[in-house]
């Protein structure tokens, strides 16, 4: 068994709290453990993502009621067992009405732009589904994305015209995803992420929710978005922000990797004074995949990188830490033990071949501490079995 030698990140505790980082080497994927909700939680107990939507159906009276009375509830409430208690309610008035009521009950009450504060945090469960919401609007769209997909991605469009909550434009982002599959839904949802990444009044204090909704950026893909969010990366004035973008960008090597790294070997000013992140990201590439390897190849052979960057490489590579965690939009990908274990006796081999061939015959000790490195995993994934 293997050290226990997990990389975790410089901390932030908004986003930390987030995220579990694993080193996949030391122990099998485990699957992430969404955040259960108590008897408050966001989500419909049988809410049917298959109902057609009917955007005609008027809101019973009731329930308007009942969005009013929570929110006077939870505005006075004393404490938590009266907000608790305030949502119950609420949630038993949701699901005994009709999924078409309850959708247009629910955009009733939003134009209103009436709210109140919950007392609860920002935290996303299975199928990136809201366990708890901080604001009974933000509650509200999130419940409407669950039950009537198509309805909540017209509405999302409502809430993204104006800026006035990041919080509500992380549910909106994600209900707009999830429910207009269109090349216009997709453009929207491009423009917007892109919008709300470099607004600057949510960048400072930013909400857990903001932070959230960086995971549209890896939905989209693509490279795009790289140099918003590499440039949110270097700013070391707001280590909150720049860790969810360094998340972000990881995630998007993680998912196309030779294109992502294509991008950033082809403008190195993306990463500039954070090299060393560079670096974990190239360590990523899985050199069994021909044309990862022929950009790795090219990302070592560059002169422009320095000892102390091809150093960092060296002492990650190949990258095996992945976070597990609830999002948004996306499922973390992981790779199995035995992937792992076949990646690293490939990439052991190719290291090898570098030592003997001239063109890398400056990364001399860099490739000597590679090999001893995976000579240890393979040599102890020998024995394990």
């Amino acid at each position: 068994m293997r050290g226990k030698s997990s990389k975790w990140l410089t901390g932030i505790a908004a986003v930390m709290a987030l995220a579990i980082w694993w080193r996949l080497r030391e122990a099998p994927p485990t699957a992430p453990v969404p955040t259960s909700g108590a008897s408050n939680a966001v989500t419909p107990a049988a809410a049917s993502l298959s109902n057609p939507p009917i955007s005609a159906a008027s809101p019973k009276p009731g329930l308007i009621d009942a969005f009013s009375a929570a929110a006077a509830q939870l505005k006075n409430a004393p404490d938590a067992a009266a907000r608790k208690k305030a949502l119950e309610e609420l949630r038993q008035a949701l699901a005994a009405g009709s999924t078409n009521e309850v959708s247009a009950a629910i955009r009733r009450f939003l134009d209103s732009k009436a709210d109140a504060p919950t007392g609860l945090g920002f935290k996303i469960g299975a199928h990136g589904a809201l366990t708890e919401a901080p604001t009974l609007r933000t509650y509200l769209l999130d419940y409407l994305g669950q039950i009537d997909p198509a309805v909540a991605a017209d509405y999302a469009k409502v809430i993204l015209a104006s800026m006035d909550s990041p919080d509500e434009w992380a549910v909106a982002l994600r209900n707009l995803a999830n429910g207009d599959s269109s090349d216009a839904g997709h453009a929207l949802l491009a423009q917007k992420t892109a919008q709300m990444l470099q607004y600057a009044p949510w960048q400072q204090n930013p909400s857990t929710g903001y932070l959230e909704a960086f995971d549209a950026a890896v939905y989209l893909g693509g490279t795009d978005l790289l140099p918003t969010l590499s440039g949110l990366v270097r700013q070391q004035d707001n280590p909150a922000v720049a860790h969810a973008s360094f998340l972000a960008m990881d995630r998007l090597v993680i998912n196309n990797t030779a294109t992502v790294l294509s991008a950033l070997q082809a403008s190195p000013d993306l990463m500039a004074g954070r090299e060393s992140t560079r670096a974990d990201y190239f360590a990523r590439a899985d050199v069994r995949d021909p044309q990862q390897r022929q950009v790795l190849e090219s990302y070592l052979l560059n002169p422009a990188i320095s000892a102390a960057e091809i150093n960092t490489f060296a002492g990650v590579y190949p990258n095996a830490n992945y976070m597990l965690s609830p999002n948004l939009l996306t499922q973390n990908s992981t790779p199995d033990h035995d992937t792992l274990i076949s990646r690293d006796a490939q990439s052991l081999a190719v290291a090898q071949q570098w030592m003997a061939d001239p063109r890398f015959s400056n990364l001399g000790p860099a490739l000597q501490k590679i090999k001893t490195r995976l000579q240890n995993f393979v040599q102890q994934a020998s024995q394990a079995h």
